[in-house]
């Protein structure tokens, strides 16, 4: 891995939208140890709720965990990967074992997106359509892939990105933790330069703003990383707000700066 080292901004915001009832999203970060998470629940009697909220609690908890390790002993690059994956898959358990055990949690899952950046680069996991991008050099581009029906679609040639944004597909995940008793988790793991911006986020934004005008969104944005987070959800709601919102930001930078 590089020797280079970066700090770390990180700000996030969870909105209802202008839709739903309650909030089934929970987000989560430290911004010392440069760790982010953020889960999209889903399952009636606000059991999607309480699953995000378990999917972000535990894998934040063993994260930190991890960075403690590390500070002990040297870990390579892949263990940390594996180490993401495990955590996730490990949550996952958890949850599909509080959903077998209460008839009103029956059901209940949560999507996931989960970053922890070490020296100077970035570690990443997801299961379901929760997104991961990069803003670098003024250009967003979307590091993990949806796992969806729609995502599928797009894959198999069926439709373009562009297309699946209005094309009439039912809202179907097809991969998402507590649902069964394994799931895959995706992995991911990129280097970093000084300035690049990450962006958590669910389908609440990804749903209701085009990349392009996220991209424009992250163009302007000035010192406060909240305002730019707000303006964010700011702009899923004025766009019709169908879901919960949620975002995070991580800045990095050099630590000469």
């Amino acid at each position: 891995m590089s020797e280079e080292q970066y700090q770390v901004r990180i700000a996030g915001c969870t909105d209802t939208g202008l839709r739903r009832n309650h909030n089934e999203d929970h987000i989560g970060f430290n911004q010392q140890l440069g760790i982010a998470v953020l889960a999209d629940g889903m399952g009636g009697h606000q059991a999607g709720e309480i699953a995000a909220h378990m999917a972000v609690e535990s894998v934040l908890e063993k994260l930190q965990d991890l960075v403690d390790q590390q500070s002990a002993r040297a870990i390579t690059g892949s263990q940390i990967l594996e180490f993401v994956s495990n955590t996730i898959s490990a949550s996952n358990n958890m949850i599909y074992q509080a959903s077998e055990a209460q008839d009103e949690h029956k059901g209940m899952g949560t999507t996931l997106v989960a970053a922890i950046i070490e020296g100077s680069q970035i570690y990443a996991g997801h299961v379901g359509d929760a997104r991961l991008y990069l803003f670098r050099d003024r250009t967003l581009k979307r590091i993990t892939k949806d796992h969806s029906l729609v995502q599928d679609l797009v894959d198999r040639g069926f439709y373009t990105e562009e297309e699946a944004r209005v094309a009439n597909v039912g809202h179907i995940v097809t991969r998402a933790l507590g649902t069964r008793a394994e799931i895959e988790v995706e992995t991911a793991q990129h280097e970093l330069q000084r300035d690049d911006v990450l962006l958590l986020c669910s389908d609440g934004l990804s749903d209701m703003v085009a990349d392009w005008s996220i991209e424009e969104t992250l163009k302007e944005r000035g010192e406060d990383l909240q305002a730019t987070a707000s303006k964010l959800v700011d702009l899923a709601n004025r766009n019709g707000g169908k879901d919960n919102i949620s975002v995070i930001l991580m800045q990095v930078y050099d630590t000469k700066d």
